[in-house]
């Protein structure tokens, strides 16, 4: 799809990877509108707003008229808080999409993309982890983003509506809230004093948000269908966080903390991307692991 002139609409506008695309978007000529909650506001020139909660469908009433892409991307991310209110979870994360595909529906949307996640695979039973690669719900967040994709399926098998959904792995970068690995170890790691971590022996495949939502603007332009977004390789969390701390303060030292440990059925071992279903598309990521976290810290650090 030409961007330019495209109408879009972003729900989860508010939050990390939604902002990112927004810019993306906007920067290629399109005319994005984002779904907020409130009337706040983004503080935005460049995007329009419409106000509704996708959890509500009543509020939502218009919502995609005139619009030609949806980027669902609202949900409660949070793997932790997904975990102690299951309930909103799935209220928020699973009925939620299925109102805004309601709406995109009775609008004739032309096309639906849906940002899932990789936790939707559990702990993998091979690697690297393509599209074809059971699904299985270890938490309630998995198990919402599992029941959406379902639900975009079907819309799409019934009612003709092109789609996509979108697994993302680890994705990183300036702004993302500390209550993540790379900004709570980088925080951490800025006062200088030490850095607490949890269980450190797993790996993560991990993307640089710009690269992630450019990937998200090629998959929009695909045909209907399941995409990985991944750098492709892996690391170990302990590597990782010593390459922070040595970017920082080689001297900080580096603590084992029981409070920050998932517990054991949810913690997964190991995970990396077989991104090739993308790449064949002609999408590759441009900016390395080490170059990413300079980015990051320079950002955090004079923020």
């Amino acid at each position: 799809m030409p961007w330019k002139g495209a109408r879009v609409l972003v729900t989860g506008a508010s939050g990390f990877i939604g902002g990112y695309l927004m810019d993306a978007l906007a920067q290629h000529g399109a005319s994005v509108t984002a779904l907020i909650t409130g009337r706040k506001g983004l503080g935005r020139r460049d995007v329009g707003q419409a106000i509704g909660n996708v959890a509500d469908p009543a509020s939502l009433k218009g919502v995609c008229r005139d619009v030609d892409v949806v980027y669902h991307l609202a949900a409660i991310s949070n793997v932790a808080k997904a975990v102690q209110n299951p309930a909103l979870t799935l209220s928020t994360n699973t009925f939620g999409t299925m109102n805004m595909l309601e709406e995109a529906r009775l609008s004739n949307v032309k096309k639906f993309v849906y940002v899932s996640s990789a936790h939707v695979y559990g702990a993998p039973q091979y690697l690297p982890v393509d599209e074809a690669h059971p699904v299985v719900p270890r938490e309630p967040y998995a198990a919402s983003k599992i029941a959406s994709e379902k639900i975009v399926e079907a819309y799409g098998n019934a009612y003709g509506m092109d789609y996509a959904i979108i697994r993302p792995f680890n994705v990183y970068g300036p702004g993302q809230d500390e209550s993540f690995l790379i900004p709570g170890v980088i925080k951490q790691a800025l006062k200088g004093k030490e850095i607490r971590v949890g269980n450190v022996s797993p790996t993560r495949d991990f993307l640089y948000v710009e690269d992630c939502v450019e990937g998200f603007l090629v998959i929009g332009d695909a045909g209907s269908g399941v995409y990985n977004i991944g750098s492709g390789e892996e690391i170990r969390i302990q590597d990782l966080v010593e390459k922070i701390r040595d970017m920082i303060d080689p001297s900080i030292p580096i603590l084992s903390d029981n409070e920050r440990m998932r517990a054991g059925k949810v913690e997964i071992p190991r995970m990396l991307a077989d991104v090739s279903k993308l790449k064949r598309l002609g999408w590759s990521p441009k900016i390395g692991l080490e170059e990413g976290l300079a980015r990051t810290i320079s950002k955090e650090r004079y923020r």
